[in-house]
């Protein structure tokens, strides 16, 4: 079968940096053996939604599949299935991702939409391609939605994926413009923690689950031979939540030789000097935190077992081992009054010379705040899901802070980081 697997583009966008959408890659690779498969990168690539439906349209596929990662891509994503519906009814439609799981009920009763398919889809979107193109029953394939005779389906949840080293490579080759693209690698799927404003834990269903070292650095090798890599990054919610193995896969990567500098997220409760070091000998030259309060009455409201003087001593280390430290700090966290906002407004003129990312608290789908936001004191001026953006205008109240309290303090706080930015950090 011909299949368009898409990153679509956002309504939108407030990100300039490219990043492989590794999700669909993974996909691509499991069914090109089998299938003819195209990547249309929308997203990455900055093309419109007309541009996109036009190359869609000129490839004649049978299968169209769109990845909904970002609410910002909720009304692109419907435009472009519904247009693409329209022009070639025969096509079938499947949408999948992190919102599309989230909001399957409300996905599998829109009428052009054929196939919601929910979570990691390694094995439920291979078993749907395979049933769609030999003309055999869908409706007992796990890990998919779907509307039929007046009522919306859910089936069960598909298997996660037992053996991650199974799994092939991602299928780089397929995308537009490869070699612009900083490659990722990841190395380990879900998360550990279960923060009220992530879905991260919720969509991999509360489990973690890890690639064996020789299997990642075997990727590593393998790119290095295909492009002599100049950087790449580690894609995972956290690559240092096991200390040991993160230094056991740095010494790994010094052993490679390689003429190239790498990042990854990690997580400030696991951080340690000998760890730092480590990961800074082997390349490392850029990790982000999420911080995401200067005060530690919040930080200890959100379960986490480090204080602003940690964060500061952390900065002082990355930035002594040559790493740069990139800081995230969320605005109008349930539990944040005004003294909270002036401590995270302290904590982030401290951390100079570095970059800081500054979100406003947005209750997304599968988030706790989103399912329980009453239980969080939280009310929402719009339940809209195109207005849901973690950069845009504040769409909520707390039980401390009003929308307009909440928008001046993110604007505080942006302008503190350009200016912390601009000053030269601490050596």
């Amino acid at each position: 079968m011909r299949i368009a697997l898409i990153n679509p583009p956002l309504a939108e966008r407030y990100v300039n940096s490219i990043d492989e959408p590794l999700g669909i890659l993974y996909l691509a690779a499991s069914l090109q053996n089998n299938h003819e498969v195209y990547l249309i990168d929308s997203f990455n690539n900055l093309l419109s939604t007309e541009e996109t439906i036009k190359i869609i349209k000129e490839l004649d596929v049978e299968v169209l599949g769109v990845s909904l990662i970002f609410t910002g891509a909720y009304q692109t994503s419907l435009e472009i299935i519904k247009t693409l519906k329209q022009i070639k009814p025969s096509i079938t439609s499947i949408i999948g991702g992190n919102t599309a799981t989230f909001l399957a009920d409300e996905l599998a009763g829109i009428p052009f939409i054929d196939y919601v398919v929910r979570g990691e889809s390694d094995i439920s979107f291979p078993r749907l391609i395979n049933a769609i193109s030999t003309d055999r029953e869908t409706t007992n394939i796990s890990g998919i939605s779907f509307y039929k005779d007046g009522t919306i389906i859910h089936n069960p949840a598909a298997p996660l994926v037992e053996d991650l080293d199974s799994l092939p490579y991602p299928a780089r080759e397929l995308l537009p413009l490869k070699n612009k693209y900083p490659r990722a690698i990841l190395s380990s799927r879900g998360c550990a923690y279960g923060c009220i404003y992530c879905s991260s834990s919720a969509f991999w269903q509360k489990t973690f689950r890890i690639r064996s070292i020789d299997n990642i650095i075997n990727e590593i090798k393998l790119l290095n031979e295909q492009e002599e890599l100049q950087y790449f990054s580690f894609a995972d919610d956290c690559l240092t939540l096991i200390p040991d193995r993160a230094r056991e896969i740095a010494a790994r990567i010094l052993a490679l030789n390689l003429d190239c500098t790498w990042g990854c997220t990690g997580r400030i409760e696991t951080m340690s000097e000998g760890l730092i070091k480590d990961l800074a000998d082997s390349g490392c030259k850029g990790i982000f935190f999420g911080v995401e309060s200067g005060s530690n009455r919040v930080l200890k409201m959100l379960k986490r077992r480090y204080s602003p003087a940690d964060v500061y001593t952390l900065y002082r280390l990355c930035l002594k081992h040559g790493i740069t430290p990139y800081f995230s700090y969320i605005i109008g966290l349930p539990f944040e009054e005004k003294e909270d906002l002036d401590q995270t407004f302290d904590l982030i003129q401290k951390l100079q010379g570095v970059e800081n990312g500054i979100h406003i608290l947005t209750p997304l789908p599968g988030t706790p705040i989103f399912k329980e936001a009453d239980k969080y004191g939280i009310k929402m001026a719009s339940c809209d899901i195109t207005n849901l953006d973690i950069n845009g205008k504040p769409l909520i109240t707390t039980k401390h802070l009003t929308a307009a309290d909440i928008n001046d303090a993110y604007r505080k706080a942006v302008g503190y980081s350009l200016k912390a930015l601009r000053k030269r950090g601490v050596q």
